[in-house]
């Protein structure tokens, strides 16, 4: 296995932030390159053709930048772009967050999962289609989620407001009988206490660590540079919040790859 230096990150927004703490936890001397597209934030209400095009400008540039490996660390992402990126640059390796945590409920006894989702990764029936594959024992029943995202984009994260949606959405009929549940966006870790409090004797399924422990298995080298953080927009709020909720004091750069 080629050694892998540099592993790129790339999402949407903050929820990245989730898939790159669990990779410090795991990996602390693994250098990474994190590139947040802040300027076409959300992915999951956006077509397949632009996730596309939006994917392959960053996977270039993290490629450029001495990525080796590259983890799509948004479902919307995964779900639409992760098969053409993998076609238009077969020198990278990928790690999208959809497979690892696919893999993982495969290996569930038979029983039924519920996955909380963007538009974009519920109407790809990535997950369904996967699973089916391989376990047609454990049930997946997705449910379409957009609210989230922006509630926590804008700062609303532990004020109540995003736990009465939450509660909203986990009350929906499609929630009915399931025994786990998967954030099937990479920001929706993020609501783990609310779900677990509101869902009681339900298991959360830690999709950031199930990526992180795929990607490990990856990675074989040592850390030549300090890691760097990217964003198409740099603006306050994402600063604030990043600093706030992930205790990242980073110097973000702005890099405008596409409009």
């Amino acid at each position: 296995m080629a050694s892998i230096e540099k592993i790129g990150l790339f999402d949407s927004g903050l929820g990245g932030l989730t898939v790159l703490s669990a990779l410090n936890r795991m990996l602390p001397d693994a250098a990474k390159v994190y590139y947040g597209d802040t300027l076409h934030l959300p992915y999951g209400d956006k077509s397949d053709d632009a996730i596309i095009g939006y994917s392959t400008e960053i996977v270039q540039f993290l490629k450029d930048q001495g990525c080796g490996l590259i983890v799509i660390a948004c479902n919307s992402a995964s779900a639409a772009a992760g098969k053409a990126l993998e076609e238009l640059f077969p020198e990278l390796i990928f790690i999208n967050v959809i497979d690892p945590v696919v893999d993982y409920l495969a290996s569930l006894p038979a029983q039924t999962v519920g996955l909380l989702g963007t538009r974009a990764t519920v109407r790809s029936g990535a997950y369904s289609q996967k699973l089916a594959a391989k376990n047609t024992d454990v049930q997946l029943q997705a449910l379409a989620t957009p609210l989230l995202v922006p509630l926590i984009e804008d700062g609303f994260l532990g004020t109540g407001i995003d736990a009465s949606v939450l509660e909203h959405y986990l009350k929906d009929s499609t929630m009915k009988g399931i025994t786990a549940l998967v954030p099937g966006c990479t920001h929706y870790p993020l609501l783990e206490k609310a779900a677990t409090s509101i869902l009681s004797g339900v298991d959360w399924v830690d999709a950031p660590s199930i990526v992180a422990e795929t990607v490990s298995k990856h990675w074989s080298g040592q850390r030549s540079e300090s890691d760097a953080f990217y964003l198409s927009d740099r603006t306050d709020n994402f600063l604030r919040l990043a600093e706030k909720t992930f205790g990242m004091d980073a110097c973000w750069e702005l890099v405008r790859l596409a409009d």
